[in-house]
């Protein structure tokens, strides 16, 4: 459910640090869900984060 689902202030970080170096934020969502195991273990999905910027 998107009410359950969380940005935390590392990831916020990590989300505009990408989008300040060009990377594309399908890609960007790739590198992060591969870094904690897989998108399951994410907690936000790509289209969640474009509510954040």
């Amino acid at each position: 459910m998107p009410s359950q689902r969380k940005i935390s202030a590392l990831q916020a970080f990590e989300i505009k640090t990408a989008d300040d170096s060009g990377i594309v934020p399908k890609r960007a969502h790739e590198l992060a869900s591969r870094q904690v195991g897989g998108p399951l273990n994410l907690g936000y999905t790509c289209r969640d984060r474009t509510y954040l910027i």
